[in-house]
């Protein structure tokens, strides 16, 4: 069976799948008009309730990996794509207890609306060195996200239309770019509440039809060629590939406080308070997407066999199609598709706020107007986003489960993720520190990813003699990566200063958020500058770039004209 629906499903899919989308960007134009500054685009104004917080949040992290890149990694390797959440689900429930409530406070007092901001403020950082490597690691990983999501949308494209991947990519592509223009954090939150509902049932109910037709896959697993394999824990592996296979999966979830798509989710509920019901609607939807995501990839294999597929990622449109009435199935593709697209907006927003007010602003052009700043981010999204397109072509082989693993959310991990912890939660971290974590980290990554390759051509790849050592070159790149990071971040900042005023940053971690918002003199702490500027509410500019991006730029200067 070919893997397009061209003439399986007809034309009232398409015809569904496309309604669903003007819808979105119906609520795209909506939300752009209801922007009035600079945190209301960012982080939504810090007026996202709880509920819809859980579900972006766990919505903006999944998107094409969970939709495509889970369900291939189960048709792939059969039970032990359910370790998926081994580390992902303790890891997010450790972050909303331990990140959330301490980056929601501290981020509203000293008025920053983006990580770098965030660690320039804390760690003191006059010289913009925090800044800058930050905001470089962002463009790097955030593009090379972007350039997932793109290659999921095409991927998926391809199943609904029948058009060559090369097109699909190129489409996906306008469309991420496009809706980029639109939206804002109002939008984006909104529409993967509304998109992760739908995902999330799908999950559900896909799993719950297989099941009343073909009972559970697993006994169906074990007479398929390589069964014992697929109904394996451990993938049929055994001694130190076992081992380091369960570490893989488990080092996952180190990735989550470096993803600035997930903590900005943190820095925009409504009220700390909420904190506690937001994590629990975002741990329910990640304890149940997690495992009917694996079990859709699973029933792929008994219903179409493992040979049927071009592709392991078609595994979750087929199966959709093939279970449920066209105009259905057309929705919940359409779902898949979008969250892939608001995931990216929100990715490629960060990597142009990251080359335009970071880099450009902070480093190359310190007087840049606002008319600049805006001119500059546009041709900064559309060439972040062509980069991407270019990337997603020539990646566009690469299983998205990989690409968004190695050339995404490790290396997002690996170096934000310890300075991100390290200043919220330990006095002695400093900006050095923190600058030679994040190089750590990123080059441990790039390297790690590229580590069998580069051995196998110097000659010097160990053999399956040394069992170690052969499976070692195997494992997660984050999991080595994260931890010379930490190695780095601990060292460096314990023989560099610490910067002054530590204990005043604590006490608004501390404290809770009435109590330091009701002292005399409350507001924006005299610590915080931005290289010698004011960061008063009105005066951030850390974000004002990405004003073009809500349409016309009148709704952001209060009524002035520019």
């Amino acid at each position: 069976m070919p893997d397009g629906i061209a003439g399986q499903a007809g034309i009232w899919v398409l015809g569904t799948f496309g309604a669903y989308l003007l819808v979105l960007i119906g609520i795209g134009l909506w939300a752009s008009k209801m922007m009035d500054s600079v945190g209301d685009y960012v982080i939504g104004g810090r007026q996202i309730g709880p509920v819809v917080t859980g579900f972006s949040e766990r919505a903006s992290e999944m998107s094409g990996w969970l939709t495509l890149g889970v369900p291939a990694d189960a048709f792939n390797t059969g039970i032990m794509a359910f370790l998926n959440g081994l580390g992902m689900i303790p890891a997010d429930l450790l972050a909303w207890a331990g990140l959330a409530k301490r980056l929601r406070k501290y981020t509203e007092i000293v008025k920053s609306v983006t990580l770098p901001t965030f660690f320039a403020t804390r760690l003191g950082d006059s010289s913009g060195m925090v800044k800058g490597v930050s905001a470089i690691v962002l463009m790097l990983f955030e593009g090379g996200y972007v350039g997932a999501q793109i290659v999921a949308a095409g991927t998926l494209l391809q199943i609904l239309t029948g058009v060559e991947p090369w097109v699909g990519i190129v489409v996906g592509g306008v469309i991420v770019v496009g809706y980029t223009m639109l939206g804002g954090y109002f939008a984006v939150a909104w529409s993967d509440y509304f998109q992760g509902a739908i995902i999330l049932a799908a999950f559900i109910i896909l799993p719950i039809i297989a099941f009343t037709t073909y009972g559970l896959p697993f006994g169906d697993l074990a007479n398929v060629d390589g069964g014992a394999s697929l109904t394996s824990i451990t993938a049929g592996a055994t001694g130190w590939a076992a081992i380091f296979g369960i570490i893989s999966y488990a080092a996952i979830g180190l990735g989550v406080p470096g993803n600035p798509h997930i903590m900005v989710r943190f820095m925009g509920i409504d009220r700390v308070k909420n904190v506690r019901l937001a994590a629990m609607v975002a741990q329910l939807f990640m304890f149940v997407a997690y495992i009917g995501a694996a079990l859709v990839g699973l029933y792929a294999i008994v219903i179409f066999g493992q040979g049927d597929l071009a592709n392991a990622d078609n595994a979750m449109p087929r199966l959709t199609l093939n279970l449920l009435p066209g105009a259905i199935a057309g929705i919940v593709l359409a779902a898949a598709l979008a969250a892939m697209m608001s995931s990216a907006d929100s990715q490629l927003l960060v990597a142009t706020s990251a080359v335009v007010e970071d880099v450009y602003h902070g480093f190359l052009n310190k007087q840049a107007t606002e008319q600049q700043l805006v001119r500059y981010s546009r041709y900064v999204t559309l060439g972040l986003g062509a980069a991407s397109i270019a990337f997603a072509y020539l990646a566009k082989d690469t299983p998205i489960y990989t690409l968004v693993l190695d050339y995404a959310w490790g290396g997002l991990g690996a170096a934000i993720g310890p300075t991100l912890i390290a200043a919220l939660w330990w006095k002695r971290v400093t900006a050095k520190g923190s600058v030679a974590s994040m190089i750590v980290g990123t080059t441990t990554m790039v390297l790690w990813t590229q580590l069998g390759t580069l051995l196998d051509a110097l000659g010097m790849m160990p053999t399956e003699s040394s069992p170690f050592l052969y499976n070692l070159v195997g494992v997660y790149g984050l999991f080595p990566a994260f931890i010379l990071s930490v190695i780095t971040l601990v060292s460096v900042s314990l023989v560099t200063k610490p910067p002054s005023g530590v204990e005043d940053h604590f006490d608004i971690f501390d404290k809770p958020l009435s109590a330091v918002t009701s002292e005399p003199g409350s507001g924006t702490p005299s610590y915080v500058t931005d290289g010698g500027r004011d960061v008063s509410p009105k005066a951030i500019t850390e974000a004002d770039n990405i004003r073009t991006h809500v349409g016309e730029s009148g709704y952001w200067n209060d009524g002035k004209s520019e």
